[in-house]
């Protein structure tokens, strides 16, 4: 048995698991398509909770939703996305915003409640490929867990230690099982936002070419992932997987760009592969070019590389006490 072999095994074994492949191959392009619409028409918006003693001379605007109360909302709800900002109005008629978005979005709502105007400032703003990137990062995470279902279920069936009965290691085994999950993420990730650009004309901040970089490197985090959740955890991977990648990547600043102030907080997102990854491609679409992030590209291989590594180990590990 060879890769090539594993390879066909796989996509014979896809093809019956109906579920998971009209989520890979149909739901998973929709809802990158739609990410990637949804991504262009993206404006400054929001629902804000304005605290404030008075009734009169609120600021008025067909993008903003304002909710005016006496009392302070929870922190938590800003978290939670209720609110974009809480916006309290002082006595000497200055404004505190406390927000979880960053500096720039901070000033245009202090703005905002101050003149009734929305002034966007181009600096730091996010072009429209980035938040597409940003966007799809969770949707690709997810889908690595979900294309990976073959290594546990084998170890559930005992099939796994069939295999290795046959003339092939569990680091060929792996290595198939990489190569399945990363191919099966990258080309209907990759076709879908072709697609969506082809045929509604978008413009989606980047060049095919370089498009194609950033999946590449954004699929291979997800094949790493997805094999050291799948190592690691002997059930409920996919649940486990899940609620990881949703903290991590708001925190990353996937969905909006996150600040907090806390320094500890802030150091700790800086820290995650998402935040690097995002930082990067937000970069390389203002007209960088991907060299001049070499630091961010080496952290994100030893990413890669440290959760294959780390996978394979446990597994040959846990082969070795006979859990396999």
């Amino acid at each position: 048995m060879n890769i090539i072999s594993i390879l066909k095994n796989n996509l014979y074994r896809i093809l019956v698991q109906k579920a998971v492949l009209i989520v890979a191959v149909l739901v998973i392009p929709i809802m990158i398509a739609v990410a990637v619409l949804f991504s262009v028409k993206t404006e400054f918006k929001g629902h804000f909770a304005f605290i404030t003693d008075k009734t009169y001379n609120i600021p008025q605007n067909d993008k903003i939703q304002i909710d005016v109360m006496h009392n302070r909302p929870a922190y938590s709800e800003l978290l939670l996305g209720k609110y974009i900002a809480i916006v309290e109005e002082k006595k000497d008629g200055a404004y505190k915003v406390t927000t979880i978005k960053n500096k720039a979005d901070k000033k245009i709502i202090e703005t905002f409640f101050k003149s009734g105007e929305i002034i966007e400032s181009k600096k730091g703003k996010r072009g429209t490929g980035t938040t597409i990137l940003g966007f799809i990062v969770i949707i690709i995470l997810m889908q690595g867990v979900a294309l990976s279902l073959l290594f546990p279920e084998d170890r559930t069936l005992k099939t796994f230690r069939r295999v290795l009965t046959a003339p092939v290691s569990e680091k060929l085994y792996l290595f198939s099982q990489e190569v399945f999950t990363f191919i099966g993420i990258y080309i209907p990730t990759f076709m879908a936002i072709t697609i969506t650009k082809v045929c509604f004309g978008v413009n989606i901040g980047f060049s095919l070419g370089m498009l194609a970089i950033l999946i590449g490197i954004l699929s291979a985090l997800s094949t790493s992932l997805a094999l050291f959740f799948s190592s690691v955890l002997e059930r409920n991977v996919s649940l486990v997987a899940t609620v990881i990648y949703v903290i991590t990547s708001v925190l990353a600043g996937c969905f909006y760009s996150f600040t907090g102030s806390n320094k500890v907080l802030d150091a700790l997102c800086n820290t995650l592969p998402q935040k690097v990854y995002m930082t990067m491609a937000q970069g390389i679409e203002t007209g960088k070019s991907i060299l001049e992030f070499k630091g961010q590209l080496i952290y994100l291989l030893i990413w890669i590389t440290a959760l294959l590594v780390l996978g394979s180990n446990i597994t040959k590990r846990k082969i070795e006490q006979g859990l396999y």
